[in-house]
């Protein structure tokens, strides 16, 4: 390369460089301040007398019970002793709720910070409740589209519980874009959610993927941790018998027991929802590269465990897709225009069954029946007659 072509590069890559510098802004700008609290009550878990659902979100299983999330407050108690007559029983309060599972009789969730184990079979206003405090970090940003400067959280200062807008005089802390920019001390927040299997929980704690022992359930014991990538993970999940870490731009595997990285599949990191039944995934993805340019499909794949590639069976257009369990020989979409079933025993996936009616937003399934979150109601399905064409139970209103 002579003199000019190496003077040429330069003037280009000083170029391109200027046209991705995002300067920070110094001085008083408009940016979002958190609020904090110190209030003990917000670390209290109690059992509470029904209550009207304001903020409705995903659903859980337990037993003949179905939980449904109320955003950032806790979960309602619905009995399905009787299918037929569902009625709530209880709200379980635990502030700054955002993920959870169940295990046997155990429930796990994050209380703000802290890792809770509450016990199911003994809801009362005053039950014990294990407690494991500090295993996520505080939410170090707020969200939203408009949000670039704020305030650096002090954790000092109490428990963030909401974020509201102010100038700010020399901000440390922004976001920009899809990007968490930050300086050393401000790192950021990951609740990817709760994975338990053969007695360990596991969880992404900022950027560290950690097992606890669940052999005392009501007090859960951490085992190991294990550093993960620098960036923001998506969610945790069990892929067979391994831990799936994904992230936006890959899907890593890691064994459940070292917690080692054993190696990633880089065909379904561009996946909306996936899950596995033997050495067989199951994504719904919508995205270019990978499925197609507009239309959602459902993939059928084999994993291939010893190489990075999985190997796409089938597939079928099945429209926008909010959420999927598989039961049986059946998988039951809960899609924009109500429920799909779909039969995916053979070598080919079929649209076997529909029930049209508003958006679906989650479905569960507990044995026989199925639970899918419509607009403003839970609607509860029978598969014991009929796998194909499920039948209608019962709607709760909330």
């Amino acid at each position: 390369m002579n003199r000019l072509q190496t003077y040429v590069l330069f003037i280009v890559c000083c170029l391109l460089a200027a046209c991705y510098d995002d300067p920070w802004e110094r001085g008083v700008v408009e940016g979002y301040v958190p609020i904090y609290s110190t209030d003990a009550s917000l670390k209290q878990i109690s059992f509470q007398p029904p209550r009207k659902t304001v903020n409705g979100g995903k659903l859980f299983t337990a037993g003949m019970n179905v939980l449904q999330e109320e955003i950032d407050s806790g979960l309602h108690v619905i009995s399905y002793q009787d299918p037929a007559r569902p009625v709530k029983t209880g709200f379980l309060r635990i502030p700054g709720f955002q993920v959870a599972a169940i295990d046997g009789d155990y429930l796990y969730a994050n209380n703000y910070n802290d890792l809770v184990a509450i016990p199911l079979k003994a809801l009362s206003a005053n039950m014990t409740v294990g407690r494991v405090a500090g295993v996520w970090r505080q939410l170090d940003y707020p969200s939203g589209p408009d949000v670039n400067y704020f305030e650096c959280v002090d954790p000092s200062k109490g428990i963030v519980i909401g974020w509201h807008k102010a100038k700010i005089n020399n901000p440390k802390c922004r976001r920009s874009g899809e990007q968490d920019i930050y300086n050393p001390d401000a790192v950021g927040h990951n609740n990817a959610g709760l994975v338990i299997s053969r007695g360990k929980l596991y969880l992404v704690n900022a950027e560290s993927l950690a097992a606890y022992s669940l052999s005392s359930p009501g007090q859960p014991v951490i085992l190991k941790s294990r550093q993960l990538l620098g960036t923001k993970v998506d969610s945790v999940f069990l892929l067979n018998n391994e831990l799936a870490v994904l992230y936006s731009t890959r899907l890593n595997r890691h064994d459940t027991t070292s917690l080692e990285y054993t190696s990633h599949y880089r065909d379904l990191t561009d996946c909306l929802k996936l899950t596995a039944t033997g050495d067989i995934a199951y994504a719904i993805s919508s995205r270019k590269r990978f499925c197609g340019a507009t239309s959602l499909y459902l993939i059928k794949s084999r994993l291939k465990k010893d190489t990075t590639a999985s190997i796409e069976l089938n597939r079928l257009q099945v429209g926008e897709t909010n959420a999927f369990v598989i039961a049986g020989s059946y998988m039951y979409l809960a899609a924009e225009q109500g429920m799909v079933t779909i039969n995916i025993a053979g070598a080919t996936l079929e649209r076997v069954g529909e029930v049209t009616d508003v958006a679906y937003s989650d479905i569960v399934n507990s044995g026989n029946l199925l639970f899918v979150l419509g607009k403003r109601e839970i609607i509860c399905y029978s598969i014991a007659a009929s796998p194909v064409s499920p039948g209608l139970i019962s709607k709760l209103p909330y």
